[in-house]
């Protein structure tokens, strides 16, 4: 009986699953596909051979290359040096890290012009300036910033799970160096999660616009994201619409290439997890001195990539003009009241609706896949789910479009389809995680003494479940909050979201309002997200 009656509610979230999937992903991928073949005839070398058209495939295959390479040793590095409990400061240090994830990533791009472009920060108070943070150079140094806390993530949560704190000492005590010790032992241990951060980073850098868009673009360096979002904005022409789609599919086609094989070589490896034990939080100690200095080359990192940006766009924000030394004689609040204007409110409310009614549908849809993957027969959703995240978000917005856009172009119900799509992965991971550790006995006992199911949720599960209900909101939310690639393609007449009216202002060059725009939608993410985040802590205090 136990198992006849979890057999039919897992049923039913397979099936709640496969609906919003099919509707989301598979019929507007299938759409593209169609489009692409009737209006190029079949004759995809002629789209391909489009001027410059190669040139963009090739900036975009080496720069996602070239992020990987980077920002994954990056990543490992963040992880081990923050592994230590004796490194000083290092509650502040792994907060610290994550701050490109609640900073948007065109905000972090602009912030970089403002800090070393020619008139920025440092070339107004030093006489410093950098002519390549606009070009290619600066677009892969800002997306190595913003992909290292990706890859840190990932690997601290391999060595969490995988780490083996007494094989190290019994290598150090055997006679081992660290460096030894690192290579043979911690390395080969977590060596599946830096895998598939590389995957991950990898495939997104492939489908990323933002910072291209806004440090690429002024000095004529072209990806494929980028190409699309030109294509698109070229309206009436066939050819651009045409070109567009046939990028778009050709995206869905490396990020599948490249996942699949790798979800099901590395997916196993990863969900393997060891029970927590007092000693997998206490690595082999180091000396004093070697953690004070990675501390100083850690603080170093983080007033270089994100301190430094982030203060020349708030001075940039209230200084009256460009070039003028950022003092407070030259303070003013004019680009503020220049851009809090009604249109700006409003979109401010779109995009806070749309992120809260975003982030409540994928907590549900992540739930119900969690809980569907428990079934063989819907194991394979969760792979699909992991597909739509990395696919990239000009693709599934062209698909959107074509599937839906007689009906609801620019509208907000398009946009919110697009995040649906997009970020339901971000809900289900963490769930899934805390349904891994749940012990079932609970269940079966809640059950056994008369409970019904909803009954036995409610009052067994949602209690442990609540910091990864709340996690995964929150991560859905801050991340639709400042959404902007495929808001930018979807968007129409009164349904601009925060995100785009930033874009836009930007590329018109506007600096002081920009700057202003990019400070207000900062906060906006920041800070909520800080209070989410200490709340759910809080949550999991009490649940431990």
């Amino acid at each position: 009986m136990r198992g006849g009656g979890s057999a039919l509610p897992r049923a039913g979230a397979t099936a709640a699953v496969v609906v919003p999937l099919a509707a989301l992903v598979a019929f507007p991928l299938f759409r593209l596909v169609q489009v692409a073949w009737q209006e190029g005839g079949g004759d995809l070398s002629g789209v391909l051979g489009a001027d410059g058209l190669g040139t963009a495939l090739r900036n975009t295959v080496v720069l996602a290359a070239g992020v990987t390479l980077a920002a994954v040793p990056l990543g490992v590095v963040l992880a081990l040096v923050l592994r230590r409990s004796d490194l000083p400061g290092r509650a502040f240090w792994q907060a610290t890290v994550l701050a490109p994830v609640v900073v948007p990533d065109f905000v972090l791009g602009y912030s970089w012009t403002q800090a070393y472009a020619r008139a920025g920060f440092t070339d107004t108070l030093l006489g410093l300036s950098w002519a390549g943070v606009q070009g290619p150079l600066g677009v892969w140094l800002v997306l190595v910033v913003n992909a290292s806390p990706l890859a840190y993530l990932v690997v601290a949560v391999g060595l969490a799970a995988r780490a083996e704190p007494d094989l190290e000492r019994a290598a150090r005590v055997s006679g081992a160096g660290s460096a030894t010790t690192l290579v043979t032992i911690t390395l080969r241990l977590v060596f599946p999660a830096v895998a598939a951060a590389a995957v991950l980073v990898f495939v997104l850098t492939l489908g990323t616009f933002a910072i291209p868009q806004v440090l690429g673009a002024p000095a004529g360096f072209s990806t494929v994201t980028t190409r699309i979002y030109a294509d698109l904005s070229i309206g009436g022409d066939p050819a651009s619409f045409v070109e567009a789609v046939t990028l778009a599919l050709l995206l869905v086609l490396v990020a599948a290439a490249t996942v699949a094989p790798a979800d099901s070589i590395l997916g196993p490896r990863l969900r393997a997890a060891r029970p927590a034990d007092a000693q997998a939080a206490h690595p082999v100690p180091g000396r004093q001195t070697v953690r004070r200095a990675e501390a100083v080359v850690l603080g170093g990192y983080l007033a270089f990539s994100m301190c430094l940006p982030l203060a020349a766009l708030a001075l940039s924000s209230v200084t009256r003009a460009l070039g003028v030394p950022p003092t407070p004689a030259n303070w003013t609040l004019d680009s503020f009241r220049g851009v809090l204007t009604v249109r700006t409110l409003e979109a401010l409310g779109r995009s806070l609706g749309l992120s809260v009614v975003a982030a409540t549908l994928l907590v549900v849809l992540g739930g119900l896949v969690a809980v569907a993957e428990r079934r063989r027969a819907g194991r394979a959703t969760a792979s699909l789910i992991t597909l739509t995240l990395v696919l990239p978000g000009s693709t599934l917005a062209v698909a959107l479009l074509i599937a839906y856009g007689r009906w609801l172009s620019g509208s907000l119900a398009l946009i919110l389809l697009a995040y649906l799509a997009k970020l339901w992965a971000f809900a289900h991971r963490p769930i899934a995680g805390a349904l891994d550790r749940l012990p079932p006995a609970e269940l079966y006992a809640a059950r056994a003494s008369g409970a019904g199911v909803l009954t036995a949720v409610r009052t067994v599960a949602l209690r442990p479940l609540a910091p990864a209900l709340l996690g995964a909101w929150l991560v859905c939310f801050l991340t639709a909050l400042h959404e902007v690639t495929m808001s930018s393609l979807l968007y129409g007449p009164g349904s601009e979201t925060l995100a785009v009216i930033v874009l836009n202002s930007s590329e018109l060059g506007r600096i002081g309002p920009t700057a202003a725009l990019s400070v207000v939608l900062t906060l906006l993410v920041a800070v909520p997200g800080i209070l989410l985040w200490w709340a759910s802590n809080r949550l999991r205090t009490r649940a431990g």
